[in-house]
């Protein structure tokens, strides 16, 4: 588990670990879409999701993002959302402030690189919208390894309200997985990802 000082270093992504200990967990993948009307998105989960809301401090603001979990597999798969006001706060910015302490949670010999992405949204008619994120495998902070997979969007509405999402997929081993289990977790973290369509 994350220590104290670690847990004050990297705030904003230690929000997934309150939500872990009421999230319930299923061995078996049961996908169904999810829509949120509140935070604007469609999304699959594997099993009947939970939602945790915690404040995030970023430059002099504190920010509340929402989070909804499901864990299957022992798989924890996490959507967060952020609203902003864009007149104040650079979504821009938070994206690469929440960015760069990521890379630093999961020590991996080579710096990770950034992946962009395309996501489409829900309705019609469709629109395609940039996101960015990383696949990171490596020891984490508590020495165990982890598989991780992160992105990050931020979507506009009509109504001019803007929100970050950060999608996160995590799957904890105490020794390195083999190739064949780390091919199946793969595809479920595609499933999650490919799944998420805000309005």
């Amino acid at each position: 588990m994350f220590n104290t000082q670690t847990m004050k270093k990297y705030s904003f992504i230690v929000v997934l670990l309150p939500i872990l200990f009421f999230v319930a967990c299923t061995s078996t993948f049961n996908w169904r879409e999810v829509r949120l009307d509140e935070e604007q998105y469609l999304a699959l989960f594997p099993a009947k999701n939970a939602f945790e809301q915690q404040t995030i401090r970023f430059e002099e603001h504190r920010l509340t993002m929402t989070m909804a979990a499901a864990k299957a597999g022992d798989i924890l798969f996490a959507i967060g959302t952020i609203p902003i006001d864009a007149k104040t706060v650079s979504g821009e910015a938070l994206v690469q402030w929440m960015r760069l302490n990521t890379a630093k949670l999961i020590k991996e010999s080579a710096t990770p690189q950034i992946i962009q992405f395309e996501i489409k949204t829900a309705g019609s008619p469709v629109q395609i919208l940039p996101a960015q994120g990383y696949n990171l495998k490596g020891l984490g902070p508590d020495g165990n390894y982890r598989i991780y997979w992160v992105r990050w969007v931020t979507r506009t509405n009509q109504s001019g309200q803007s929100r970050i999402y950060q999608l996160s997929a995590i799957k904890s081993f105490k020794s390195v997985p083999s190739a064949n289990e780390q091919k199946q977790i793969i595809e479920q973290f595609e499933t999650f990802m490919s799944g998420f369509h805000p309005y």
